[in-house]
C-alpha cells in the first residue's frame, strides 16, 4: 500500500477531503491503516503538486472517526497504469 495522504476534512455531501501527495486515479479504492476499505476517488483537485482528493466513503464508514488520520491506496492504483478506452 502506499501513502496516499490525511484525511482533511468533509464536504457537506459527505465526501471525505483528502490532502494527497499524489493525484491518485479516479474510482481507486482508498484503505485504511489495517488496510479496512474506507472508500473510492471521486474526484481530483487543487493543485498539482499537493492535490486534494475527494473520496466517497463506504455505507458503513464512520466518518467522524476517520478524520485526521491517514490513508493509503494500492500499489497498483496510483495513476500510472493503463487507460481504458
Amino acid at each position: 500500500m502506499k501513502l496516499l495522504g490525511v484525511v482533511q476534512d468533509m464536504s457537506h455531501d459527505g465526501k471525505l477531503i483528502v490532502k494527497s501527495r499524489f493525484a491518485p486515479m479516479k474510482g481507486s479504492i482508498v484503505r485504511d491503516n489495517v488496510k479496512a476499505r474506507v472508500g473510492k476517488v471521486v474526484r481530483v483537485f487543487g493543485p498539482v503538486r499537493s492535490p486534494y482528493v475527494a473520496v466517497q466513503p463506504e455505507e458503513e464508514m464512520k466518518t467522524l472517526a476517520i478524520l485526521g488520520r491517514e490513508v493509503y491506496i494500492e500499489e497498483g492504483d496510483d495513476g500510472k497504469g493503463k487507460r481504458g478506452n
